[in-house]
């Protein structure tokens, strides 16, 4: 019996040997599994933090000049002045006044975005919301223009003044563009 015993307990030694080791093993490949994934995730961190980075001031400030000389002017205001003077677009083409002003209808809405974002710039962008704030409430009584009267063809007694919105527009730019070269 003492052999048997003997021969039990040895057993039970070696599988505690074993399990000890293999316990090791699976704690070493956690511990390496561990230091894998956090090293992941800090890469995929540093990723996203840096393609999830806002855009500068400057930047969203040329972004929103553009948007004014892109979708406010060349799509809205000057076509409507030829319309009203001429009958035609800016370019001499055939133009569908009612999708002209739907469109600019479309661009107001994105405005408000940029009104909220140019009202929230702290004090170091004050005299670019001051004029913005001028552009902004010209652009409103243009549009509020057309929306109540708009134009017909060929229309000489249809005023539509954007003088003070040109005026207001490239002082915008001119601001905007000393920022960005700063």
């Amino acid at each position: 019996m003492a052999k048997g015993s003997l021969w039990i307990g040895l057993v039970l030694a070696m599988s505690l040997v074993f399990t000890g080791c293999a316990g090791k093993e699976k704690t070493d490949e956690e511990k390496l599994k561990e230091a894998i994934q956090k090293s992941l995730e800090t890469s995929l961190a540093e990723g996203a933090a840096t393609a999830e980075e806002p855009p500068s001031v400057e930047s969203k400030l040329g972004e929103i000049q553009n948007f004014v000389t892109s979708d406010i002017w060349n799509e809205g205001f000057v076509n409507i002045s030829w319309y009203a003077n001429s009958g035609t677009g800016s370019t001499g083409e055939t133009l569908d006044i009612d999708f002209v002003i739907e469109r600019l209808g479309k661009a107001m809405e994105k405005k408000a975005e940029y009104d909220t974002y140019v009202q929230g710039l702290d004090a170091k962008y004050d005299d670019v919301k001051q004029v913005w704030t001028k552009l902004s409430g010209e652009i409103d009584t243009l549009y509020a223009k057309l929306k109540e009267n708009p134009p017909k063809a060929e229309d000489p007694s249809y005023e539509f003044d954007t003088g003070p919105f040109k005026q207001y527009s490239e002082a915008f730019s001119s601001d905007v563009e000393a920022l960005e070269s700063k």
